[in-house]
């Protein structure tokens, strides 16, 4: 069988999507997105989100498979970069003879060379002369979480490579810091990280994150490993410790933060105890569908 059929990862994914479309054509009607019930963010700030946990999870699995960083970094690029630059291409092209933006044509090149920069200088928006009458000019907005995800896909690899036996644990208290520094925000304030801003490289760092510490623990759950509802536990609240921020809207931050921290100490004693190279490593045909990819 089709091992794209024996998960449900495109489902999941056509979920977001739909939540995505759903709130951003609020948006671009010039209107305030709706909220998710309960959770205090819009429908497409919850897709997003959902979208950088998923993905967490396959990069992860797709590094424990990996067998170097070259064969890694070559796949990731062959996935994301030739379909970006058809995409820019296309868009640039489209809306140039569309809008007979001819008096502009520097700008359509522009906005193709800079995009496929965007990792290293930022997403360029606004074509000069392209819906201009419009409440949002920019051309392809949602491609601002794209330099988020590429950095996060490097700093998940370079704990695989360089973190030795501890990698899993780094990645245990990778996810909890950055939980516990996006419900900070508030009192630290914003800044920025390059061309990153904080707030949302903390928010969507620890979705990211929080997805691979799920990928650490997988091959345990398969196995049946002793330690496994202990660990399920620790899981449970990694993978929660990014809602601090949330639930920091119903009660004091330093409540919150407090919580997080005792799990903090409790994952990271616990991964490091139970945790190792062999046991992280997945096991040939674990896992739904046996093999992933992203």
């Amino acid at each position: 069988m089709d091992s794209r059929r024996e998960n449900s990862y495109d489902f999941v994914r056509f979920c977001a999507a739909s939540a995505v479309l759903f709130s951003h054509h609020f948006d671009l009607a010039g209107r305030p997105e709706p909220p998710v019930p309960g959770y205090g963010e819009d429908f497409g700030e919850l897709a997003v989100e959902v979208f950088f946990c998923l993905s967490g999870f396959l990069i992860c699995r797709s590094l424990q498979k990996s067998t170097s960083w070259a064969r890694f970094v070559a796949a990731r690029f062959l996935r994301i970069f030739p379909n970006l630059a058809f995409v820019f291409v296309a868009t640039s092209a489209v809306t140039f003879f569309w809008y007979g933006n001819y008096p502009h044509l520097w700008s359509h090149a522009e906005y193709v060379a800079e995009n496929l920069l965007m990792f290293l200088r930022g997403v360029t928006y606004v074509i000069p002369g392209v819906f201009a009458d419009t409440v949002r000019p920019a051309v392809n907005e949602p491609l601002w979480s794209l330099p988020y995800e590429l950095w996060l896909y490097a700093v998940l690899a370079l704990m695989f490579f360089l973190g030795g036996r501890w990698r899993s644990t780094g990645i245990v208290l990778g996810a909890l810091l950055l939980g516990i520094a996006w419900s900070a925000t508030p009192i630290l304030g914003e800044f920025e990280i390059g061309h990153l801003e904080s707030l949302e490289l903390f928010r969507l760092g620890s979705f990211f994150l929080s997805g691979a510490v799920l990928a650490v623990f997988w091959s345990l759950y398969s196995a049946g490993n002793l330690l496994a509802p202990m660990l399920l536990a620790v899981l449970v609240a990694v993978a929660l410790s990014p809602l601090v921020s949330v639930l920091a809207r119903f009660m004091k931050l330093w409540i919150a933060s407090a919580l997080v921290m005792i799990t903090l100490v409790m994952a990271v004693s616990l991964t490091a105890f139970a945790l190792s190279d062999e046991a992280v490593r997945p096991r040939s045909g674990s896992g739904p569908g046996g093999r992933c990819g992203r």
